[in-house]
C-alpha cells in the first residue's frame, strides 16, 4: 500500500511539471523589464520567465516571446504591460495573455494536433485565436482593439456580445461603451467619396478643367466642364 501511494504521488508531480511551458525572450529592443517580487528587472534575450509573469515595456521599445514548444508567439510594443500565462501537454495548449495597456502582435500556427486556447485579456474584452495573427491594443480611454491580419478571431466583450472576424475585419470594444462597434464601421467610412458629376471623382473632373473643348462626341453625355456647374450630389443609402 505504502509502495502504490508513493507511485501515484510520482507521478502527478511529473505531469503537473509538463503543463507549464516555457516561456522565452527571443529578442529585445529597447528597454523592457519583468517583475520579480516588488522589484522591475531588465530583461535578458533567451531569459526563461515563469509562469504569470508581468512585462513591460518603454519608449520605442519591443520585446519578442516565445510562448510554448508549439511556436506560438508574442511581440509585445512600446509602452505596454502585460502578464502571461502559459501551459501545455503534448495534445493541448492553453495561454492566456493579460494587457494591462499598450499593444501586442499575436501568431498563433494552426495544428490539427493540438487543441489550442490562446486568449488575450483586457479589462473591457477578449480575444480568442486560433490558426492565426492578430494585433490587439487597449488603452483606458479608447478600450480594445482587435485587428485580424490573418485567420479567424472571436471578439467578446464583459458582456457577452461576441463577434467573428477575418480578413482585415476589426473588434473595437470602447471603454465607455457596453457594446461593441459595428465591425463594418471603417468600411462604411471609406465607402463614400464625392463624386463630381458623370460618375467622375473630383481628381478626374479636375483633370479636364484646363480646357474648355467639349468632352466626348456631340452626341454623348458629357459636356462641357467647369468648377461651376455640372456638379451633382448623390445620396446613397448602402444597408449593411
Amino acid at each position: 500500500m505504502k509502495l502504490t501511494k508513493i507511485i501515484i504521488t510520482a507521478s502527478f508531480l511529473f505531469i503537473t511539471t509538463l503543463l507549464y511551458a516555457d516561456i522565452t525572450v527571443i529578442k529585445i529592443t529597447g528597454t523592457a523589464a519583468y517583475k520579480d517580487g516588488n522589484k522591475w528587472v531588465a530583461l535578458k534575450t533567451n531569459q526563461k520567465l515563469s509562469e504569470g509573469v508581468k512585462i513591460s515595456t518603454s519608449a520605442n521599445s519591443f520585446v519578442d516571446i516565445k510562448l510554448n514548444s508549439k511556436n506560438h508567439t508574442m511581440q509585445i510594443k512600446p509602452y505596454s504591460m502585460v502578464q502571461v500565462f502559459s501551459t501545455e501537454t503534448k495534445t493541448e495548449t492553453n495561454t492566456n495573455i493579460g494587457l494591462k495597456r499598450g499593444s501586442i502582435n499575436a501568431k498563433v500556427p494552426r495544428d490539427e494536433n493540438v487543441k489550442t486556447v490562446f486568449k488575450v485579456i483586457t479589462p473591457v474584452a477578449t480575444s480568442s485565436v486560433r490558426g492565426t495573427e492578430q494585433n490587439v491594443s487597449y488603452g483606458p480611454e479608447r478600450g480594445m482593439v482587435i485587428e485580424v491580419v490573418s485567420g479567424e478571431v472571436e471578439g467578446k466583450n464583459n458582456n457577452g456580445r461576441t463577434n467573428f472576424l477575418t480578413g482585415k475585419q476589426k473588434f473595437v470594444q470602447p471603454a465607455s461603451s457596453g457594446q461593441p462597434v459595428n465591425i463594418m464601421q471603417e468600411s462604411r467610412d471609406k465607402s463614400v467619396i464625392h463624386v463630381a458629376g458623370y460618375g467622375l471623382t473630383p481628381a478626374e473632373a479636375e483633370s479636364m478643367l484646363f480646357t474648355d473643348e467639349q468632352v466626348g462626341s456631340p452626341d454623348g453625355d458629357i459636356f462641357i466642364l467647369s468648377p461651376f456647374q455640372n456638379e451633382v450630389i448623390l445620396n446613397i443609402n448602402i444597408d449593411f
